[in-house]
């Protein structure tokens, strides 16, 4: 379960920055990830809340983003997406022109883009 992992870096990450800023509590976390990581949302928020228990963070709402991923045709250079709804979307980096010589430009993101806290 990568989930567990993820959910341990934003931990680490926010806790960081939240000390920095003289936070008393994180009340949410924006959070921006490629859809080819394939991680379940509420397997990451369900993580999340175990392992912030009795932190600053404790109860923080975990507000996720999925992007949509880019390639680029290395033979054709046309750019296109990919359908993510399939259970291994790899298998779909094929471009119209029938390569499967791409070049992913989005869509492995993984940035927590803000936070709100209640400061001292």
């Amino acid at each position: 379960m990568h989930e567990l992992s993820l959910a341990e870096g934003i931990l680490k990450t926010i806790l960081q920055v939240a000390e920095k800023e003289g936070a008393r509590k994180i009340k949410s976390i924006k959070i921006e990830m490629g859809e080819i990581l394939l991680v379940n949302s509420e397997q990451l928020t369900f993580c999340f809340d175990i392992i912030s228990k009795d932190t600053l963070a404790e109860g923080a709402k975990l507000d996720i983003i999925f992007l949509k991923p880019r390639l680029l045709c290395n033979v054709c250079r046309k750019e296109f997406q990919i359908n993510t709804d399939e259970d291994l979307p790899i298998l779909s980096m094929i471009c119209e022109c029938g390569s499967n010589d791409v070049t992913v430009l989005s869509g492995r993101e993984f940035n927590i883009k803000s936070m709100k806290i209640e400061e001292d």
